[in-house]
This record gives structure tokens, sequence and C-alpha cells, in this order.
């Protein structure tokens, strides 16, 4: 799953392995612990007792994701050509994995429906929750789920009385009663069997870890983190702050690092330049070929202006019909941030635009990679900060916050390292 800023716009979502590092007990707030320190944040020291054990648990995370280099334990064929290694691609499935892999020993990969909708989630969520209560897979230790399937709070208290309208201070508390909304009606209803198949997951005690969202501020919440047991995780900065784009943070148990860049290795690709080759045999020519071209330019040679009809576009109109105008209209290249932003349609206000603008004053369309401009005046790809060669794409959400649940040492530092200079 290859997810731009349209797509990301659309889905409103929102990757080698170590040793596992055991972790000692700390504060909620984050005490020194393990390798590098322990920079998470807990909700509540029942959130901190179910994290930790399973981030020490020998089970594996199972990851309930899209993967192109990665085999997953649902499918019976190879994703690689192993005759064609450097034409292997990397899904959006595969960092979360990768990432998971830096604290956590064991993971397998699980495959749901390229073609997200909240019909087929709902179908891959019961298959997983079925497959775990039969043991066709092993009880793992958590399910990690980076995919988020979004639900506007207006819309649900549109079904509410007056004096019960739930709003996002008090979300976490009323959980259970959004969800029941939700879920309501048909048992056809794809909300009400996400609900079951969650507590299916429950009841086979096997935590759930998902990403918390990417859009705030805004009334939106990921319908995932409203089950029982399933604990929503929102991404913290370099600096240990809580990311502004993260969905619903009063919903949110959990804050980790979720600050990832893909770096070249001997052999293949690696996460923050770790030692480790998280994905032995990938090229990654299409951004190698984005950075080679517009790398080193003046913005004023590149950059393109966003054409007026993008500019005029109805405030009100879908993300669908928002997507297709984009995808007709826009010509690949390099625009400015602010404007690339603004015809996705994303507002000023939105945390994912504000950040974004952070990390670069232009943004290249339709990879969504994000340059900045050096004190030479030249576009730079550096989402590490540190001016270094070999950096090939950055990954900066929730949904790379929530497999970093067992964050205490080098994970968190890596993902520390991604950030600076920022």
């Amino acid at each position: 799953m290859e997810i731009g800023g349209v797509q990301r716009l659309v889905l409103k979502i929102a990757a080698a392995g170590a040793a596992l590092l055991l972790m000692q007990a700390g504060s909620p707030g984050g005490g020194p612990v393990g390798y590098g320190g322990d920079v998470r944040q807990f909700a509540s020291t029942e959130v901190e007792g179910v994290i930790r054990a399973a981030c020490v648990s020998p089970d594996a995370f199972v990851v309930l994701d899209t993967f192109r280099y990665f085999r997953p334990a649902n499918l019976d064929d190879d994703l690689v050509d192993p005759d064609r290694p450097g034409s292997s691609r990397i899904g959006h499935g595969d960092i979360v994995a990768a990432i998971a892999r830096l604290s956590h020993e064991k993971v397998t990969p699980y495959q749901i429906d390229p073609v997200f909708n909240a019909r087929t989630l709902a179908r891959d969520l019961a298959r997983l929750a079925g497959d775990i209560e039969r043991g066709r897979i092993e009880r793992p230790a958590a399910v990690i789920s980076s995919i988020v399937l979004p639900v506007d709070l207006e819309d649900v208290n549109r079904r509410l009385p007056p004096d019960r309208r739930v709003s996002s201070r008090d979300i976490a508390a009323r959980k259970a009663e959004v969800l029941d909304v939700i879920a309501g009606g048909s048992e056809n209803n794809p909300y009400r069997i996400v609900r079951d198949a969650l507590a299916t997951l429950k009841r086979e005690r096997v935590p759930v870890f998902v990403a918390a969202g990417n859009t705030g501020p805004d009334t939106l919440v990921n319908v995932l983190g409203l089950g029982e047991g399933v604990y929503a995780v929102g991404a913290l900065d370099a600096e240990g702050r809580r990311a502004a784009y993260t969905s619903m943070p009063d919903l949110v148990a959990l804050w980790a690092p979720g600050q990832f860049v893909l770096t070249e290795a001997e052999g293949g690709v690696s996460l923050n330049r770790a030692a480790e080759v998280a994905f032995r045999g990938v090229a990654m020519p299409d951004e190698k070929a984005v950075i080679a071209r517009f790398a080193g330019r003046r913005p004023e040679e590149v950059a393109l202006n966003v054409p007026e009809a993008l500019t005029r576009a109805p405030a009100q109109m879908s993300p669908r019909m928002r997507r297709s105008f984009v995808q007709r209209i826009l010509e690949p290249g390099v625009y400015r941030t602010e404007d690339l932003l603004t015809a996705y349609g994303y507002p000023r206000s939105a945390g994912h635009f504000v950040r974004s603008l952070e990390q670069g004053a232009y943004m290249h369309y339709p990879s969504d990679m994000i340059f900045r401009v050096d004190r030479g005046g030249r576009l730079a790809f550096d989402p590490l900060g540190d001016g270094g060669p070999g950096q090939l794409a950055a990954n900066d959400a929730t949904s790379f916050a929530a497999p970093n649940l067992c964050a205490s040492g080098r994970s968190a530092a890596l993902a520390r390292t991604a950030s600076r200079g920022r």
C-alpha cells in the first residue's frame, strides 16, 4: 500500500530484526529504562502494564496491513521475485513490520485486501480473529494495525439525543457507547463485524494496538480504537512532544516516536542508517530518480504552479472527487508544499499541514517527498537533518508510531535521529 497525500486524505491514514530488549519498570512519563531510555508516554499504569507484558513476550506481533516485500502468514505466494530482487517494492505494511522488528524479535505479517474500505477491512479483521481463535495462527503477544477506519463524531452525534452528544474530551470514557451507535443495525454492518472481531481478540487475551490517525485536530476517530482491549497510539516528535496531527489525542493510550527514514545500506535498505538491512535486495529506483532530478536544483528553476482550477475547487468536494480531479489535472513535479496540500484539500489548521511545512517548503507530486531549501538556496532531500547521502523516503505518522510500542532502546533512538534538524 503506497500512501500518497491524496490517498492519506481519502483513507485518513494514516516498517531486519533486533534483539528483544527487556525493559525495567519506569514512570508513565518515560523514565530512564532500557537501551537509550524510554521516551514513551502512557495514559495509565494499567496501559503501561499491558504494553510491557506484550513487549517482553516471546510470542509474535501480528501486523495487519498490506505487504509487497515480507511474506504474509495468510498468503502462499512469495511477494519478492528472486530473479529480479532490485525491482522489489516496499509496501506500507513492510515498513510497519520492520519498525516492530527493531524492538520485538518475532513479527508475523498478515495481509489485508489492498482495496481498502470498511467492508474489506471488516472481513479481513474477522478472518484474523477467527484464525487466532481456531489456532490456525498461534496466539500472538499483540496485533498491530496501522490502518485507520475513520468515522466523524459529528455523524455519531446526529444519531444521539442533544444531551448525549459526545465530544473529543469524553470519547475515551464513552468509546463503547460510540461504537454501539456505529455498529448498530444489520448483522452485515461492517462496523458491527469489526466490533465483534475485536471482542473475539479480547476474549483470546490478545491486545490490539492501532494508529490513532493523522488528521488532527478534527472530529475524525479511528473506529478500531473504540474497541475494548484496543489501544490507540499517537506519535511523538524528536523532543518528545505529541504530534499535532494525531487524531483524537484524548483517546490515545500510548505515545511513541513515529518518524523513520529509509536509507541506502550495503545490499539493500535500512531504517535511519541502522547497521541491519531491513529490506535486502531493494533499490528504490523511483525515489532515487526523483532525488537525482530535483536535489541540488534551485526551486525557482523547477517548481511548478498548482493550476488555478485546483485552487478554485469547492471545499465541500468529496475526497474521492478531489482525488480524481487532482490526478487528472496535476502534472508530476515539485510544488510549494502549502500549495500542494491545499490542492489535496487539507485545511491549513490540520496538524499534517503544519508538520509538512516544518519539514520543507517544496513537495513532489505524486510521491509526496518533501524537499528543504539548503543554505545555498538549493533543494535538498534531507529528512534526517544531517545533510548525509542515501536518504530515500521519510515516514512520519501514527502508522509508524503504532509498531514502535516497545520503543525503549534503539528503536526510540532511531526515531529521534530521524527527527533531528526538522
